[in-house]
């Protein structure tokens, strides 16, 4: 159950991590949307949300016991 606890909080952490970048840089909201309208630019934000997952699994997997 600590684990899960723990998993839950990293996430509940990068989302809030990245709402409060979102608040106080709003050029990260225009970059992201000018990613999102060409897909040449695209990757690099893919690339970015699949590095943050596999930074969350790997600290899940080291702090696991």
């Amino acid at each position: 159950m600590k684990n899960l606890w723990r998993g839950i909080f990293q996430i509940l952490f990068l989302v809030l991590f990245t709402g409060l970048l979102i608040r106080f840089f709003p050029l990260a909201i225009r970059v992201s949307e000018m990613a999102a309208l060409g897909l040449r630019e695209f990757w690099w934000v893919v690339l970015g949300l699949a590095l943050a997952g596999w930074l969350v699994f790997v600290l899940r997997k080291r702090n696991s016991g």
